[in-house]
């Protein structure tokens, strides 16, 4: 069983394997009708063939499915309305059911935190990274109180500051001498 922080691979999966047949570059083949007789009239042992509407989109390639993990990711990370989320989906990947873009944005976030937790001392190291050049800017800006606040942030993610920057008010909210 997977740990509850990453992604259930039957999930990924099943996108991936969405497309049954592909060629080399890895676009899907339709699958050829089985079970069908044309010769035959239609009944209960010769169902009729199922036709595709005209304006539905392809099943993706495993590289699409990729993509559009990937692209919703970068729209999860801009932090689009959700209007602007599906509409997005619809130009870029040709989809109309909504339950299919939810589950596209469900695999991008589950995927983003699985990147998160693994890559965790990278993003630490770039968030300290950041901050240093932003207390530079500071203190270079002559605005010293916001240099003392990057550098105390820094301190809380290298695990150097845990006590609390200010001591409890030690009156407690009693009568006043």
């Amino acid at each position: 069983m997977a740990p509850p922080h990453q992604a259930p691979a039957d999930a990924i999966d099943l996108l991936r394997a969405a497309a049954t047949a592909e060629d080399d570059e890895g676009n899907p083949i339709a699958a050829p009708q089985e079970g069908v007789d044309p010769s035959r009239p239609i009944g209960p042992g010769n169902p009729p063939r199922k036709t595709r509407d005209p304006d539905q989109a392809p099943r993706p390639s495993r590289y699409e499915v990729e993509r559009r993990i990937a692209e919703a990711q970068l729209w999860v990370a801009q932090r689009q309305p959700m209007a602007v989320i599906v509409e997005n989906a619809r130009s870029s990947w040709g989809i109309r059911n909504i339950q299919t873009v939810y589950r596209y944005l469900d695999l991008a976030r589950q995927r983003m935190v699985e990147e998160l937790i693994s890559d965790r001392r990278r993003h630490q190291a770039e968030q300290i990274f950041a901050l240093n050049e932003c207390a530079r800017r500071a203190m270079n800006a002559e605005q010293f109180s916001a240099a003392v606040g990057a550098f105390r942030v820094i301190a809380e993610i290298g695990g150097l500051l845990r006590a609390p920057l200010k001591a409890p008010d030690s009156q407690g909210g009693g009568a006043k001498s």
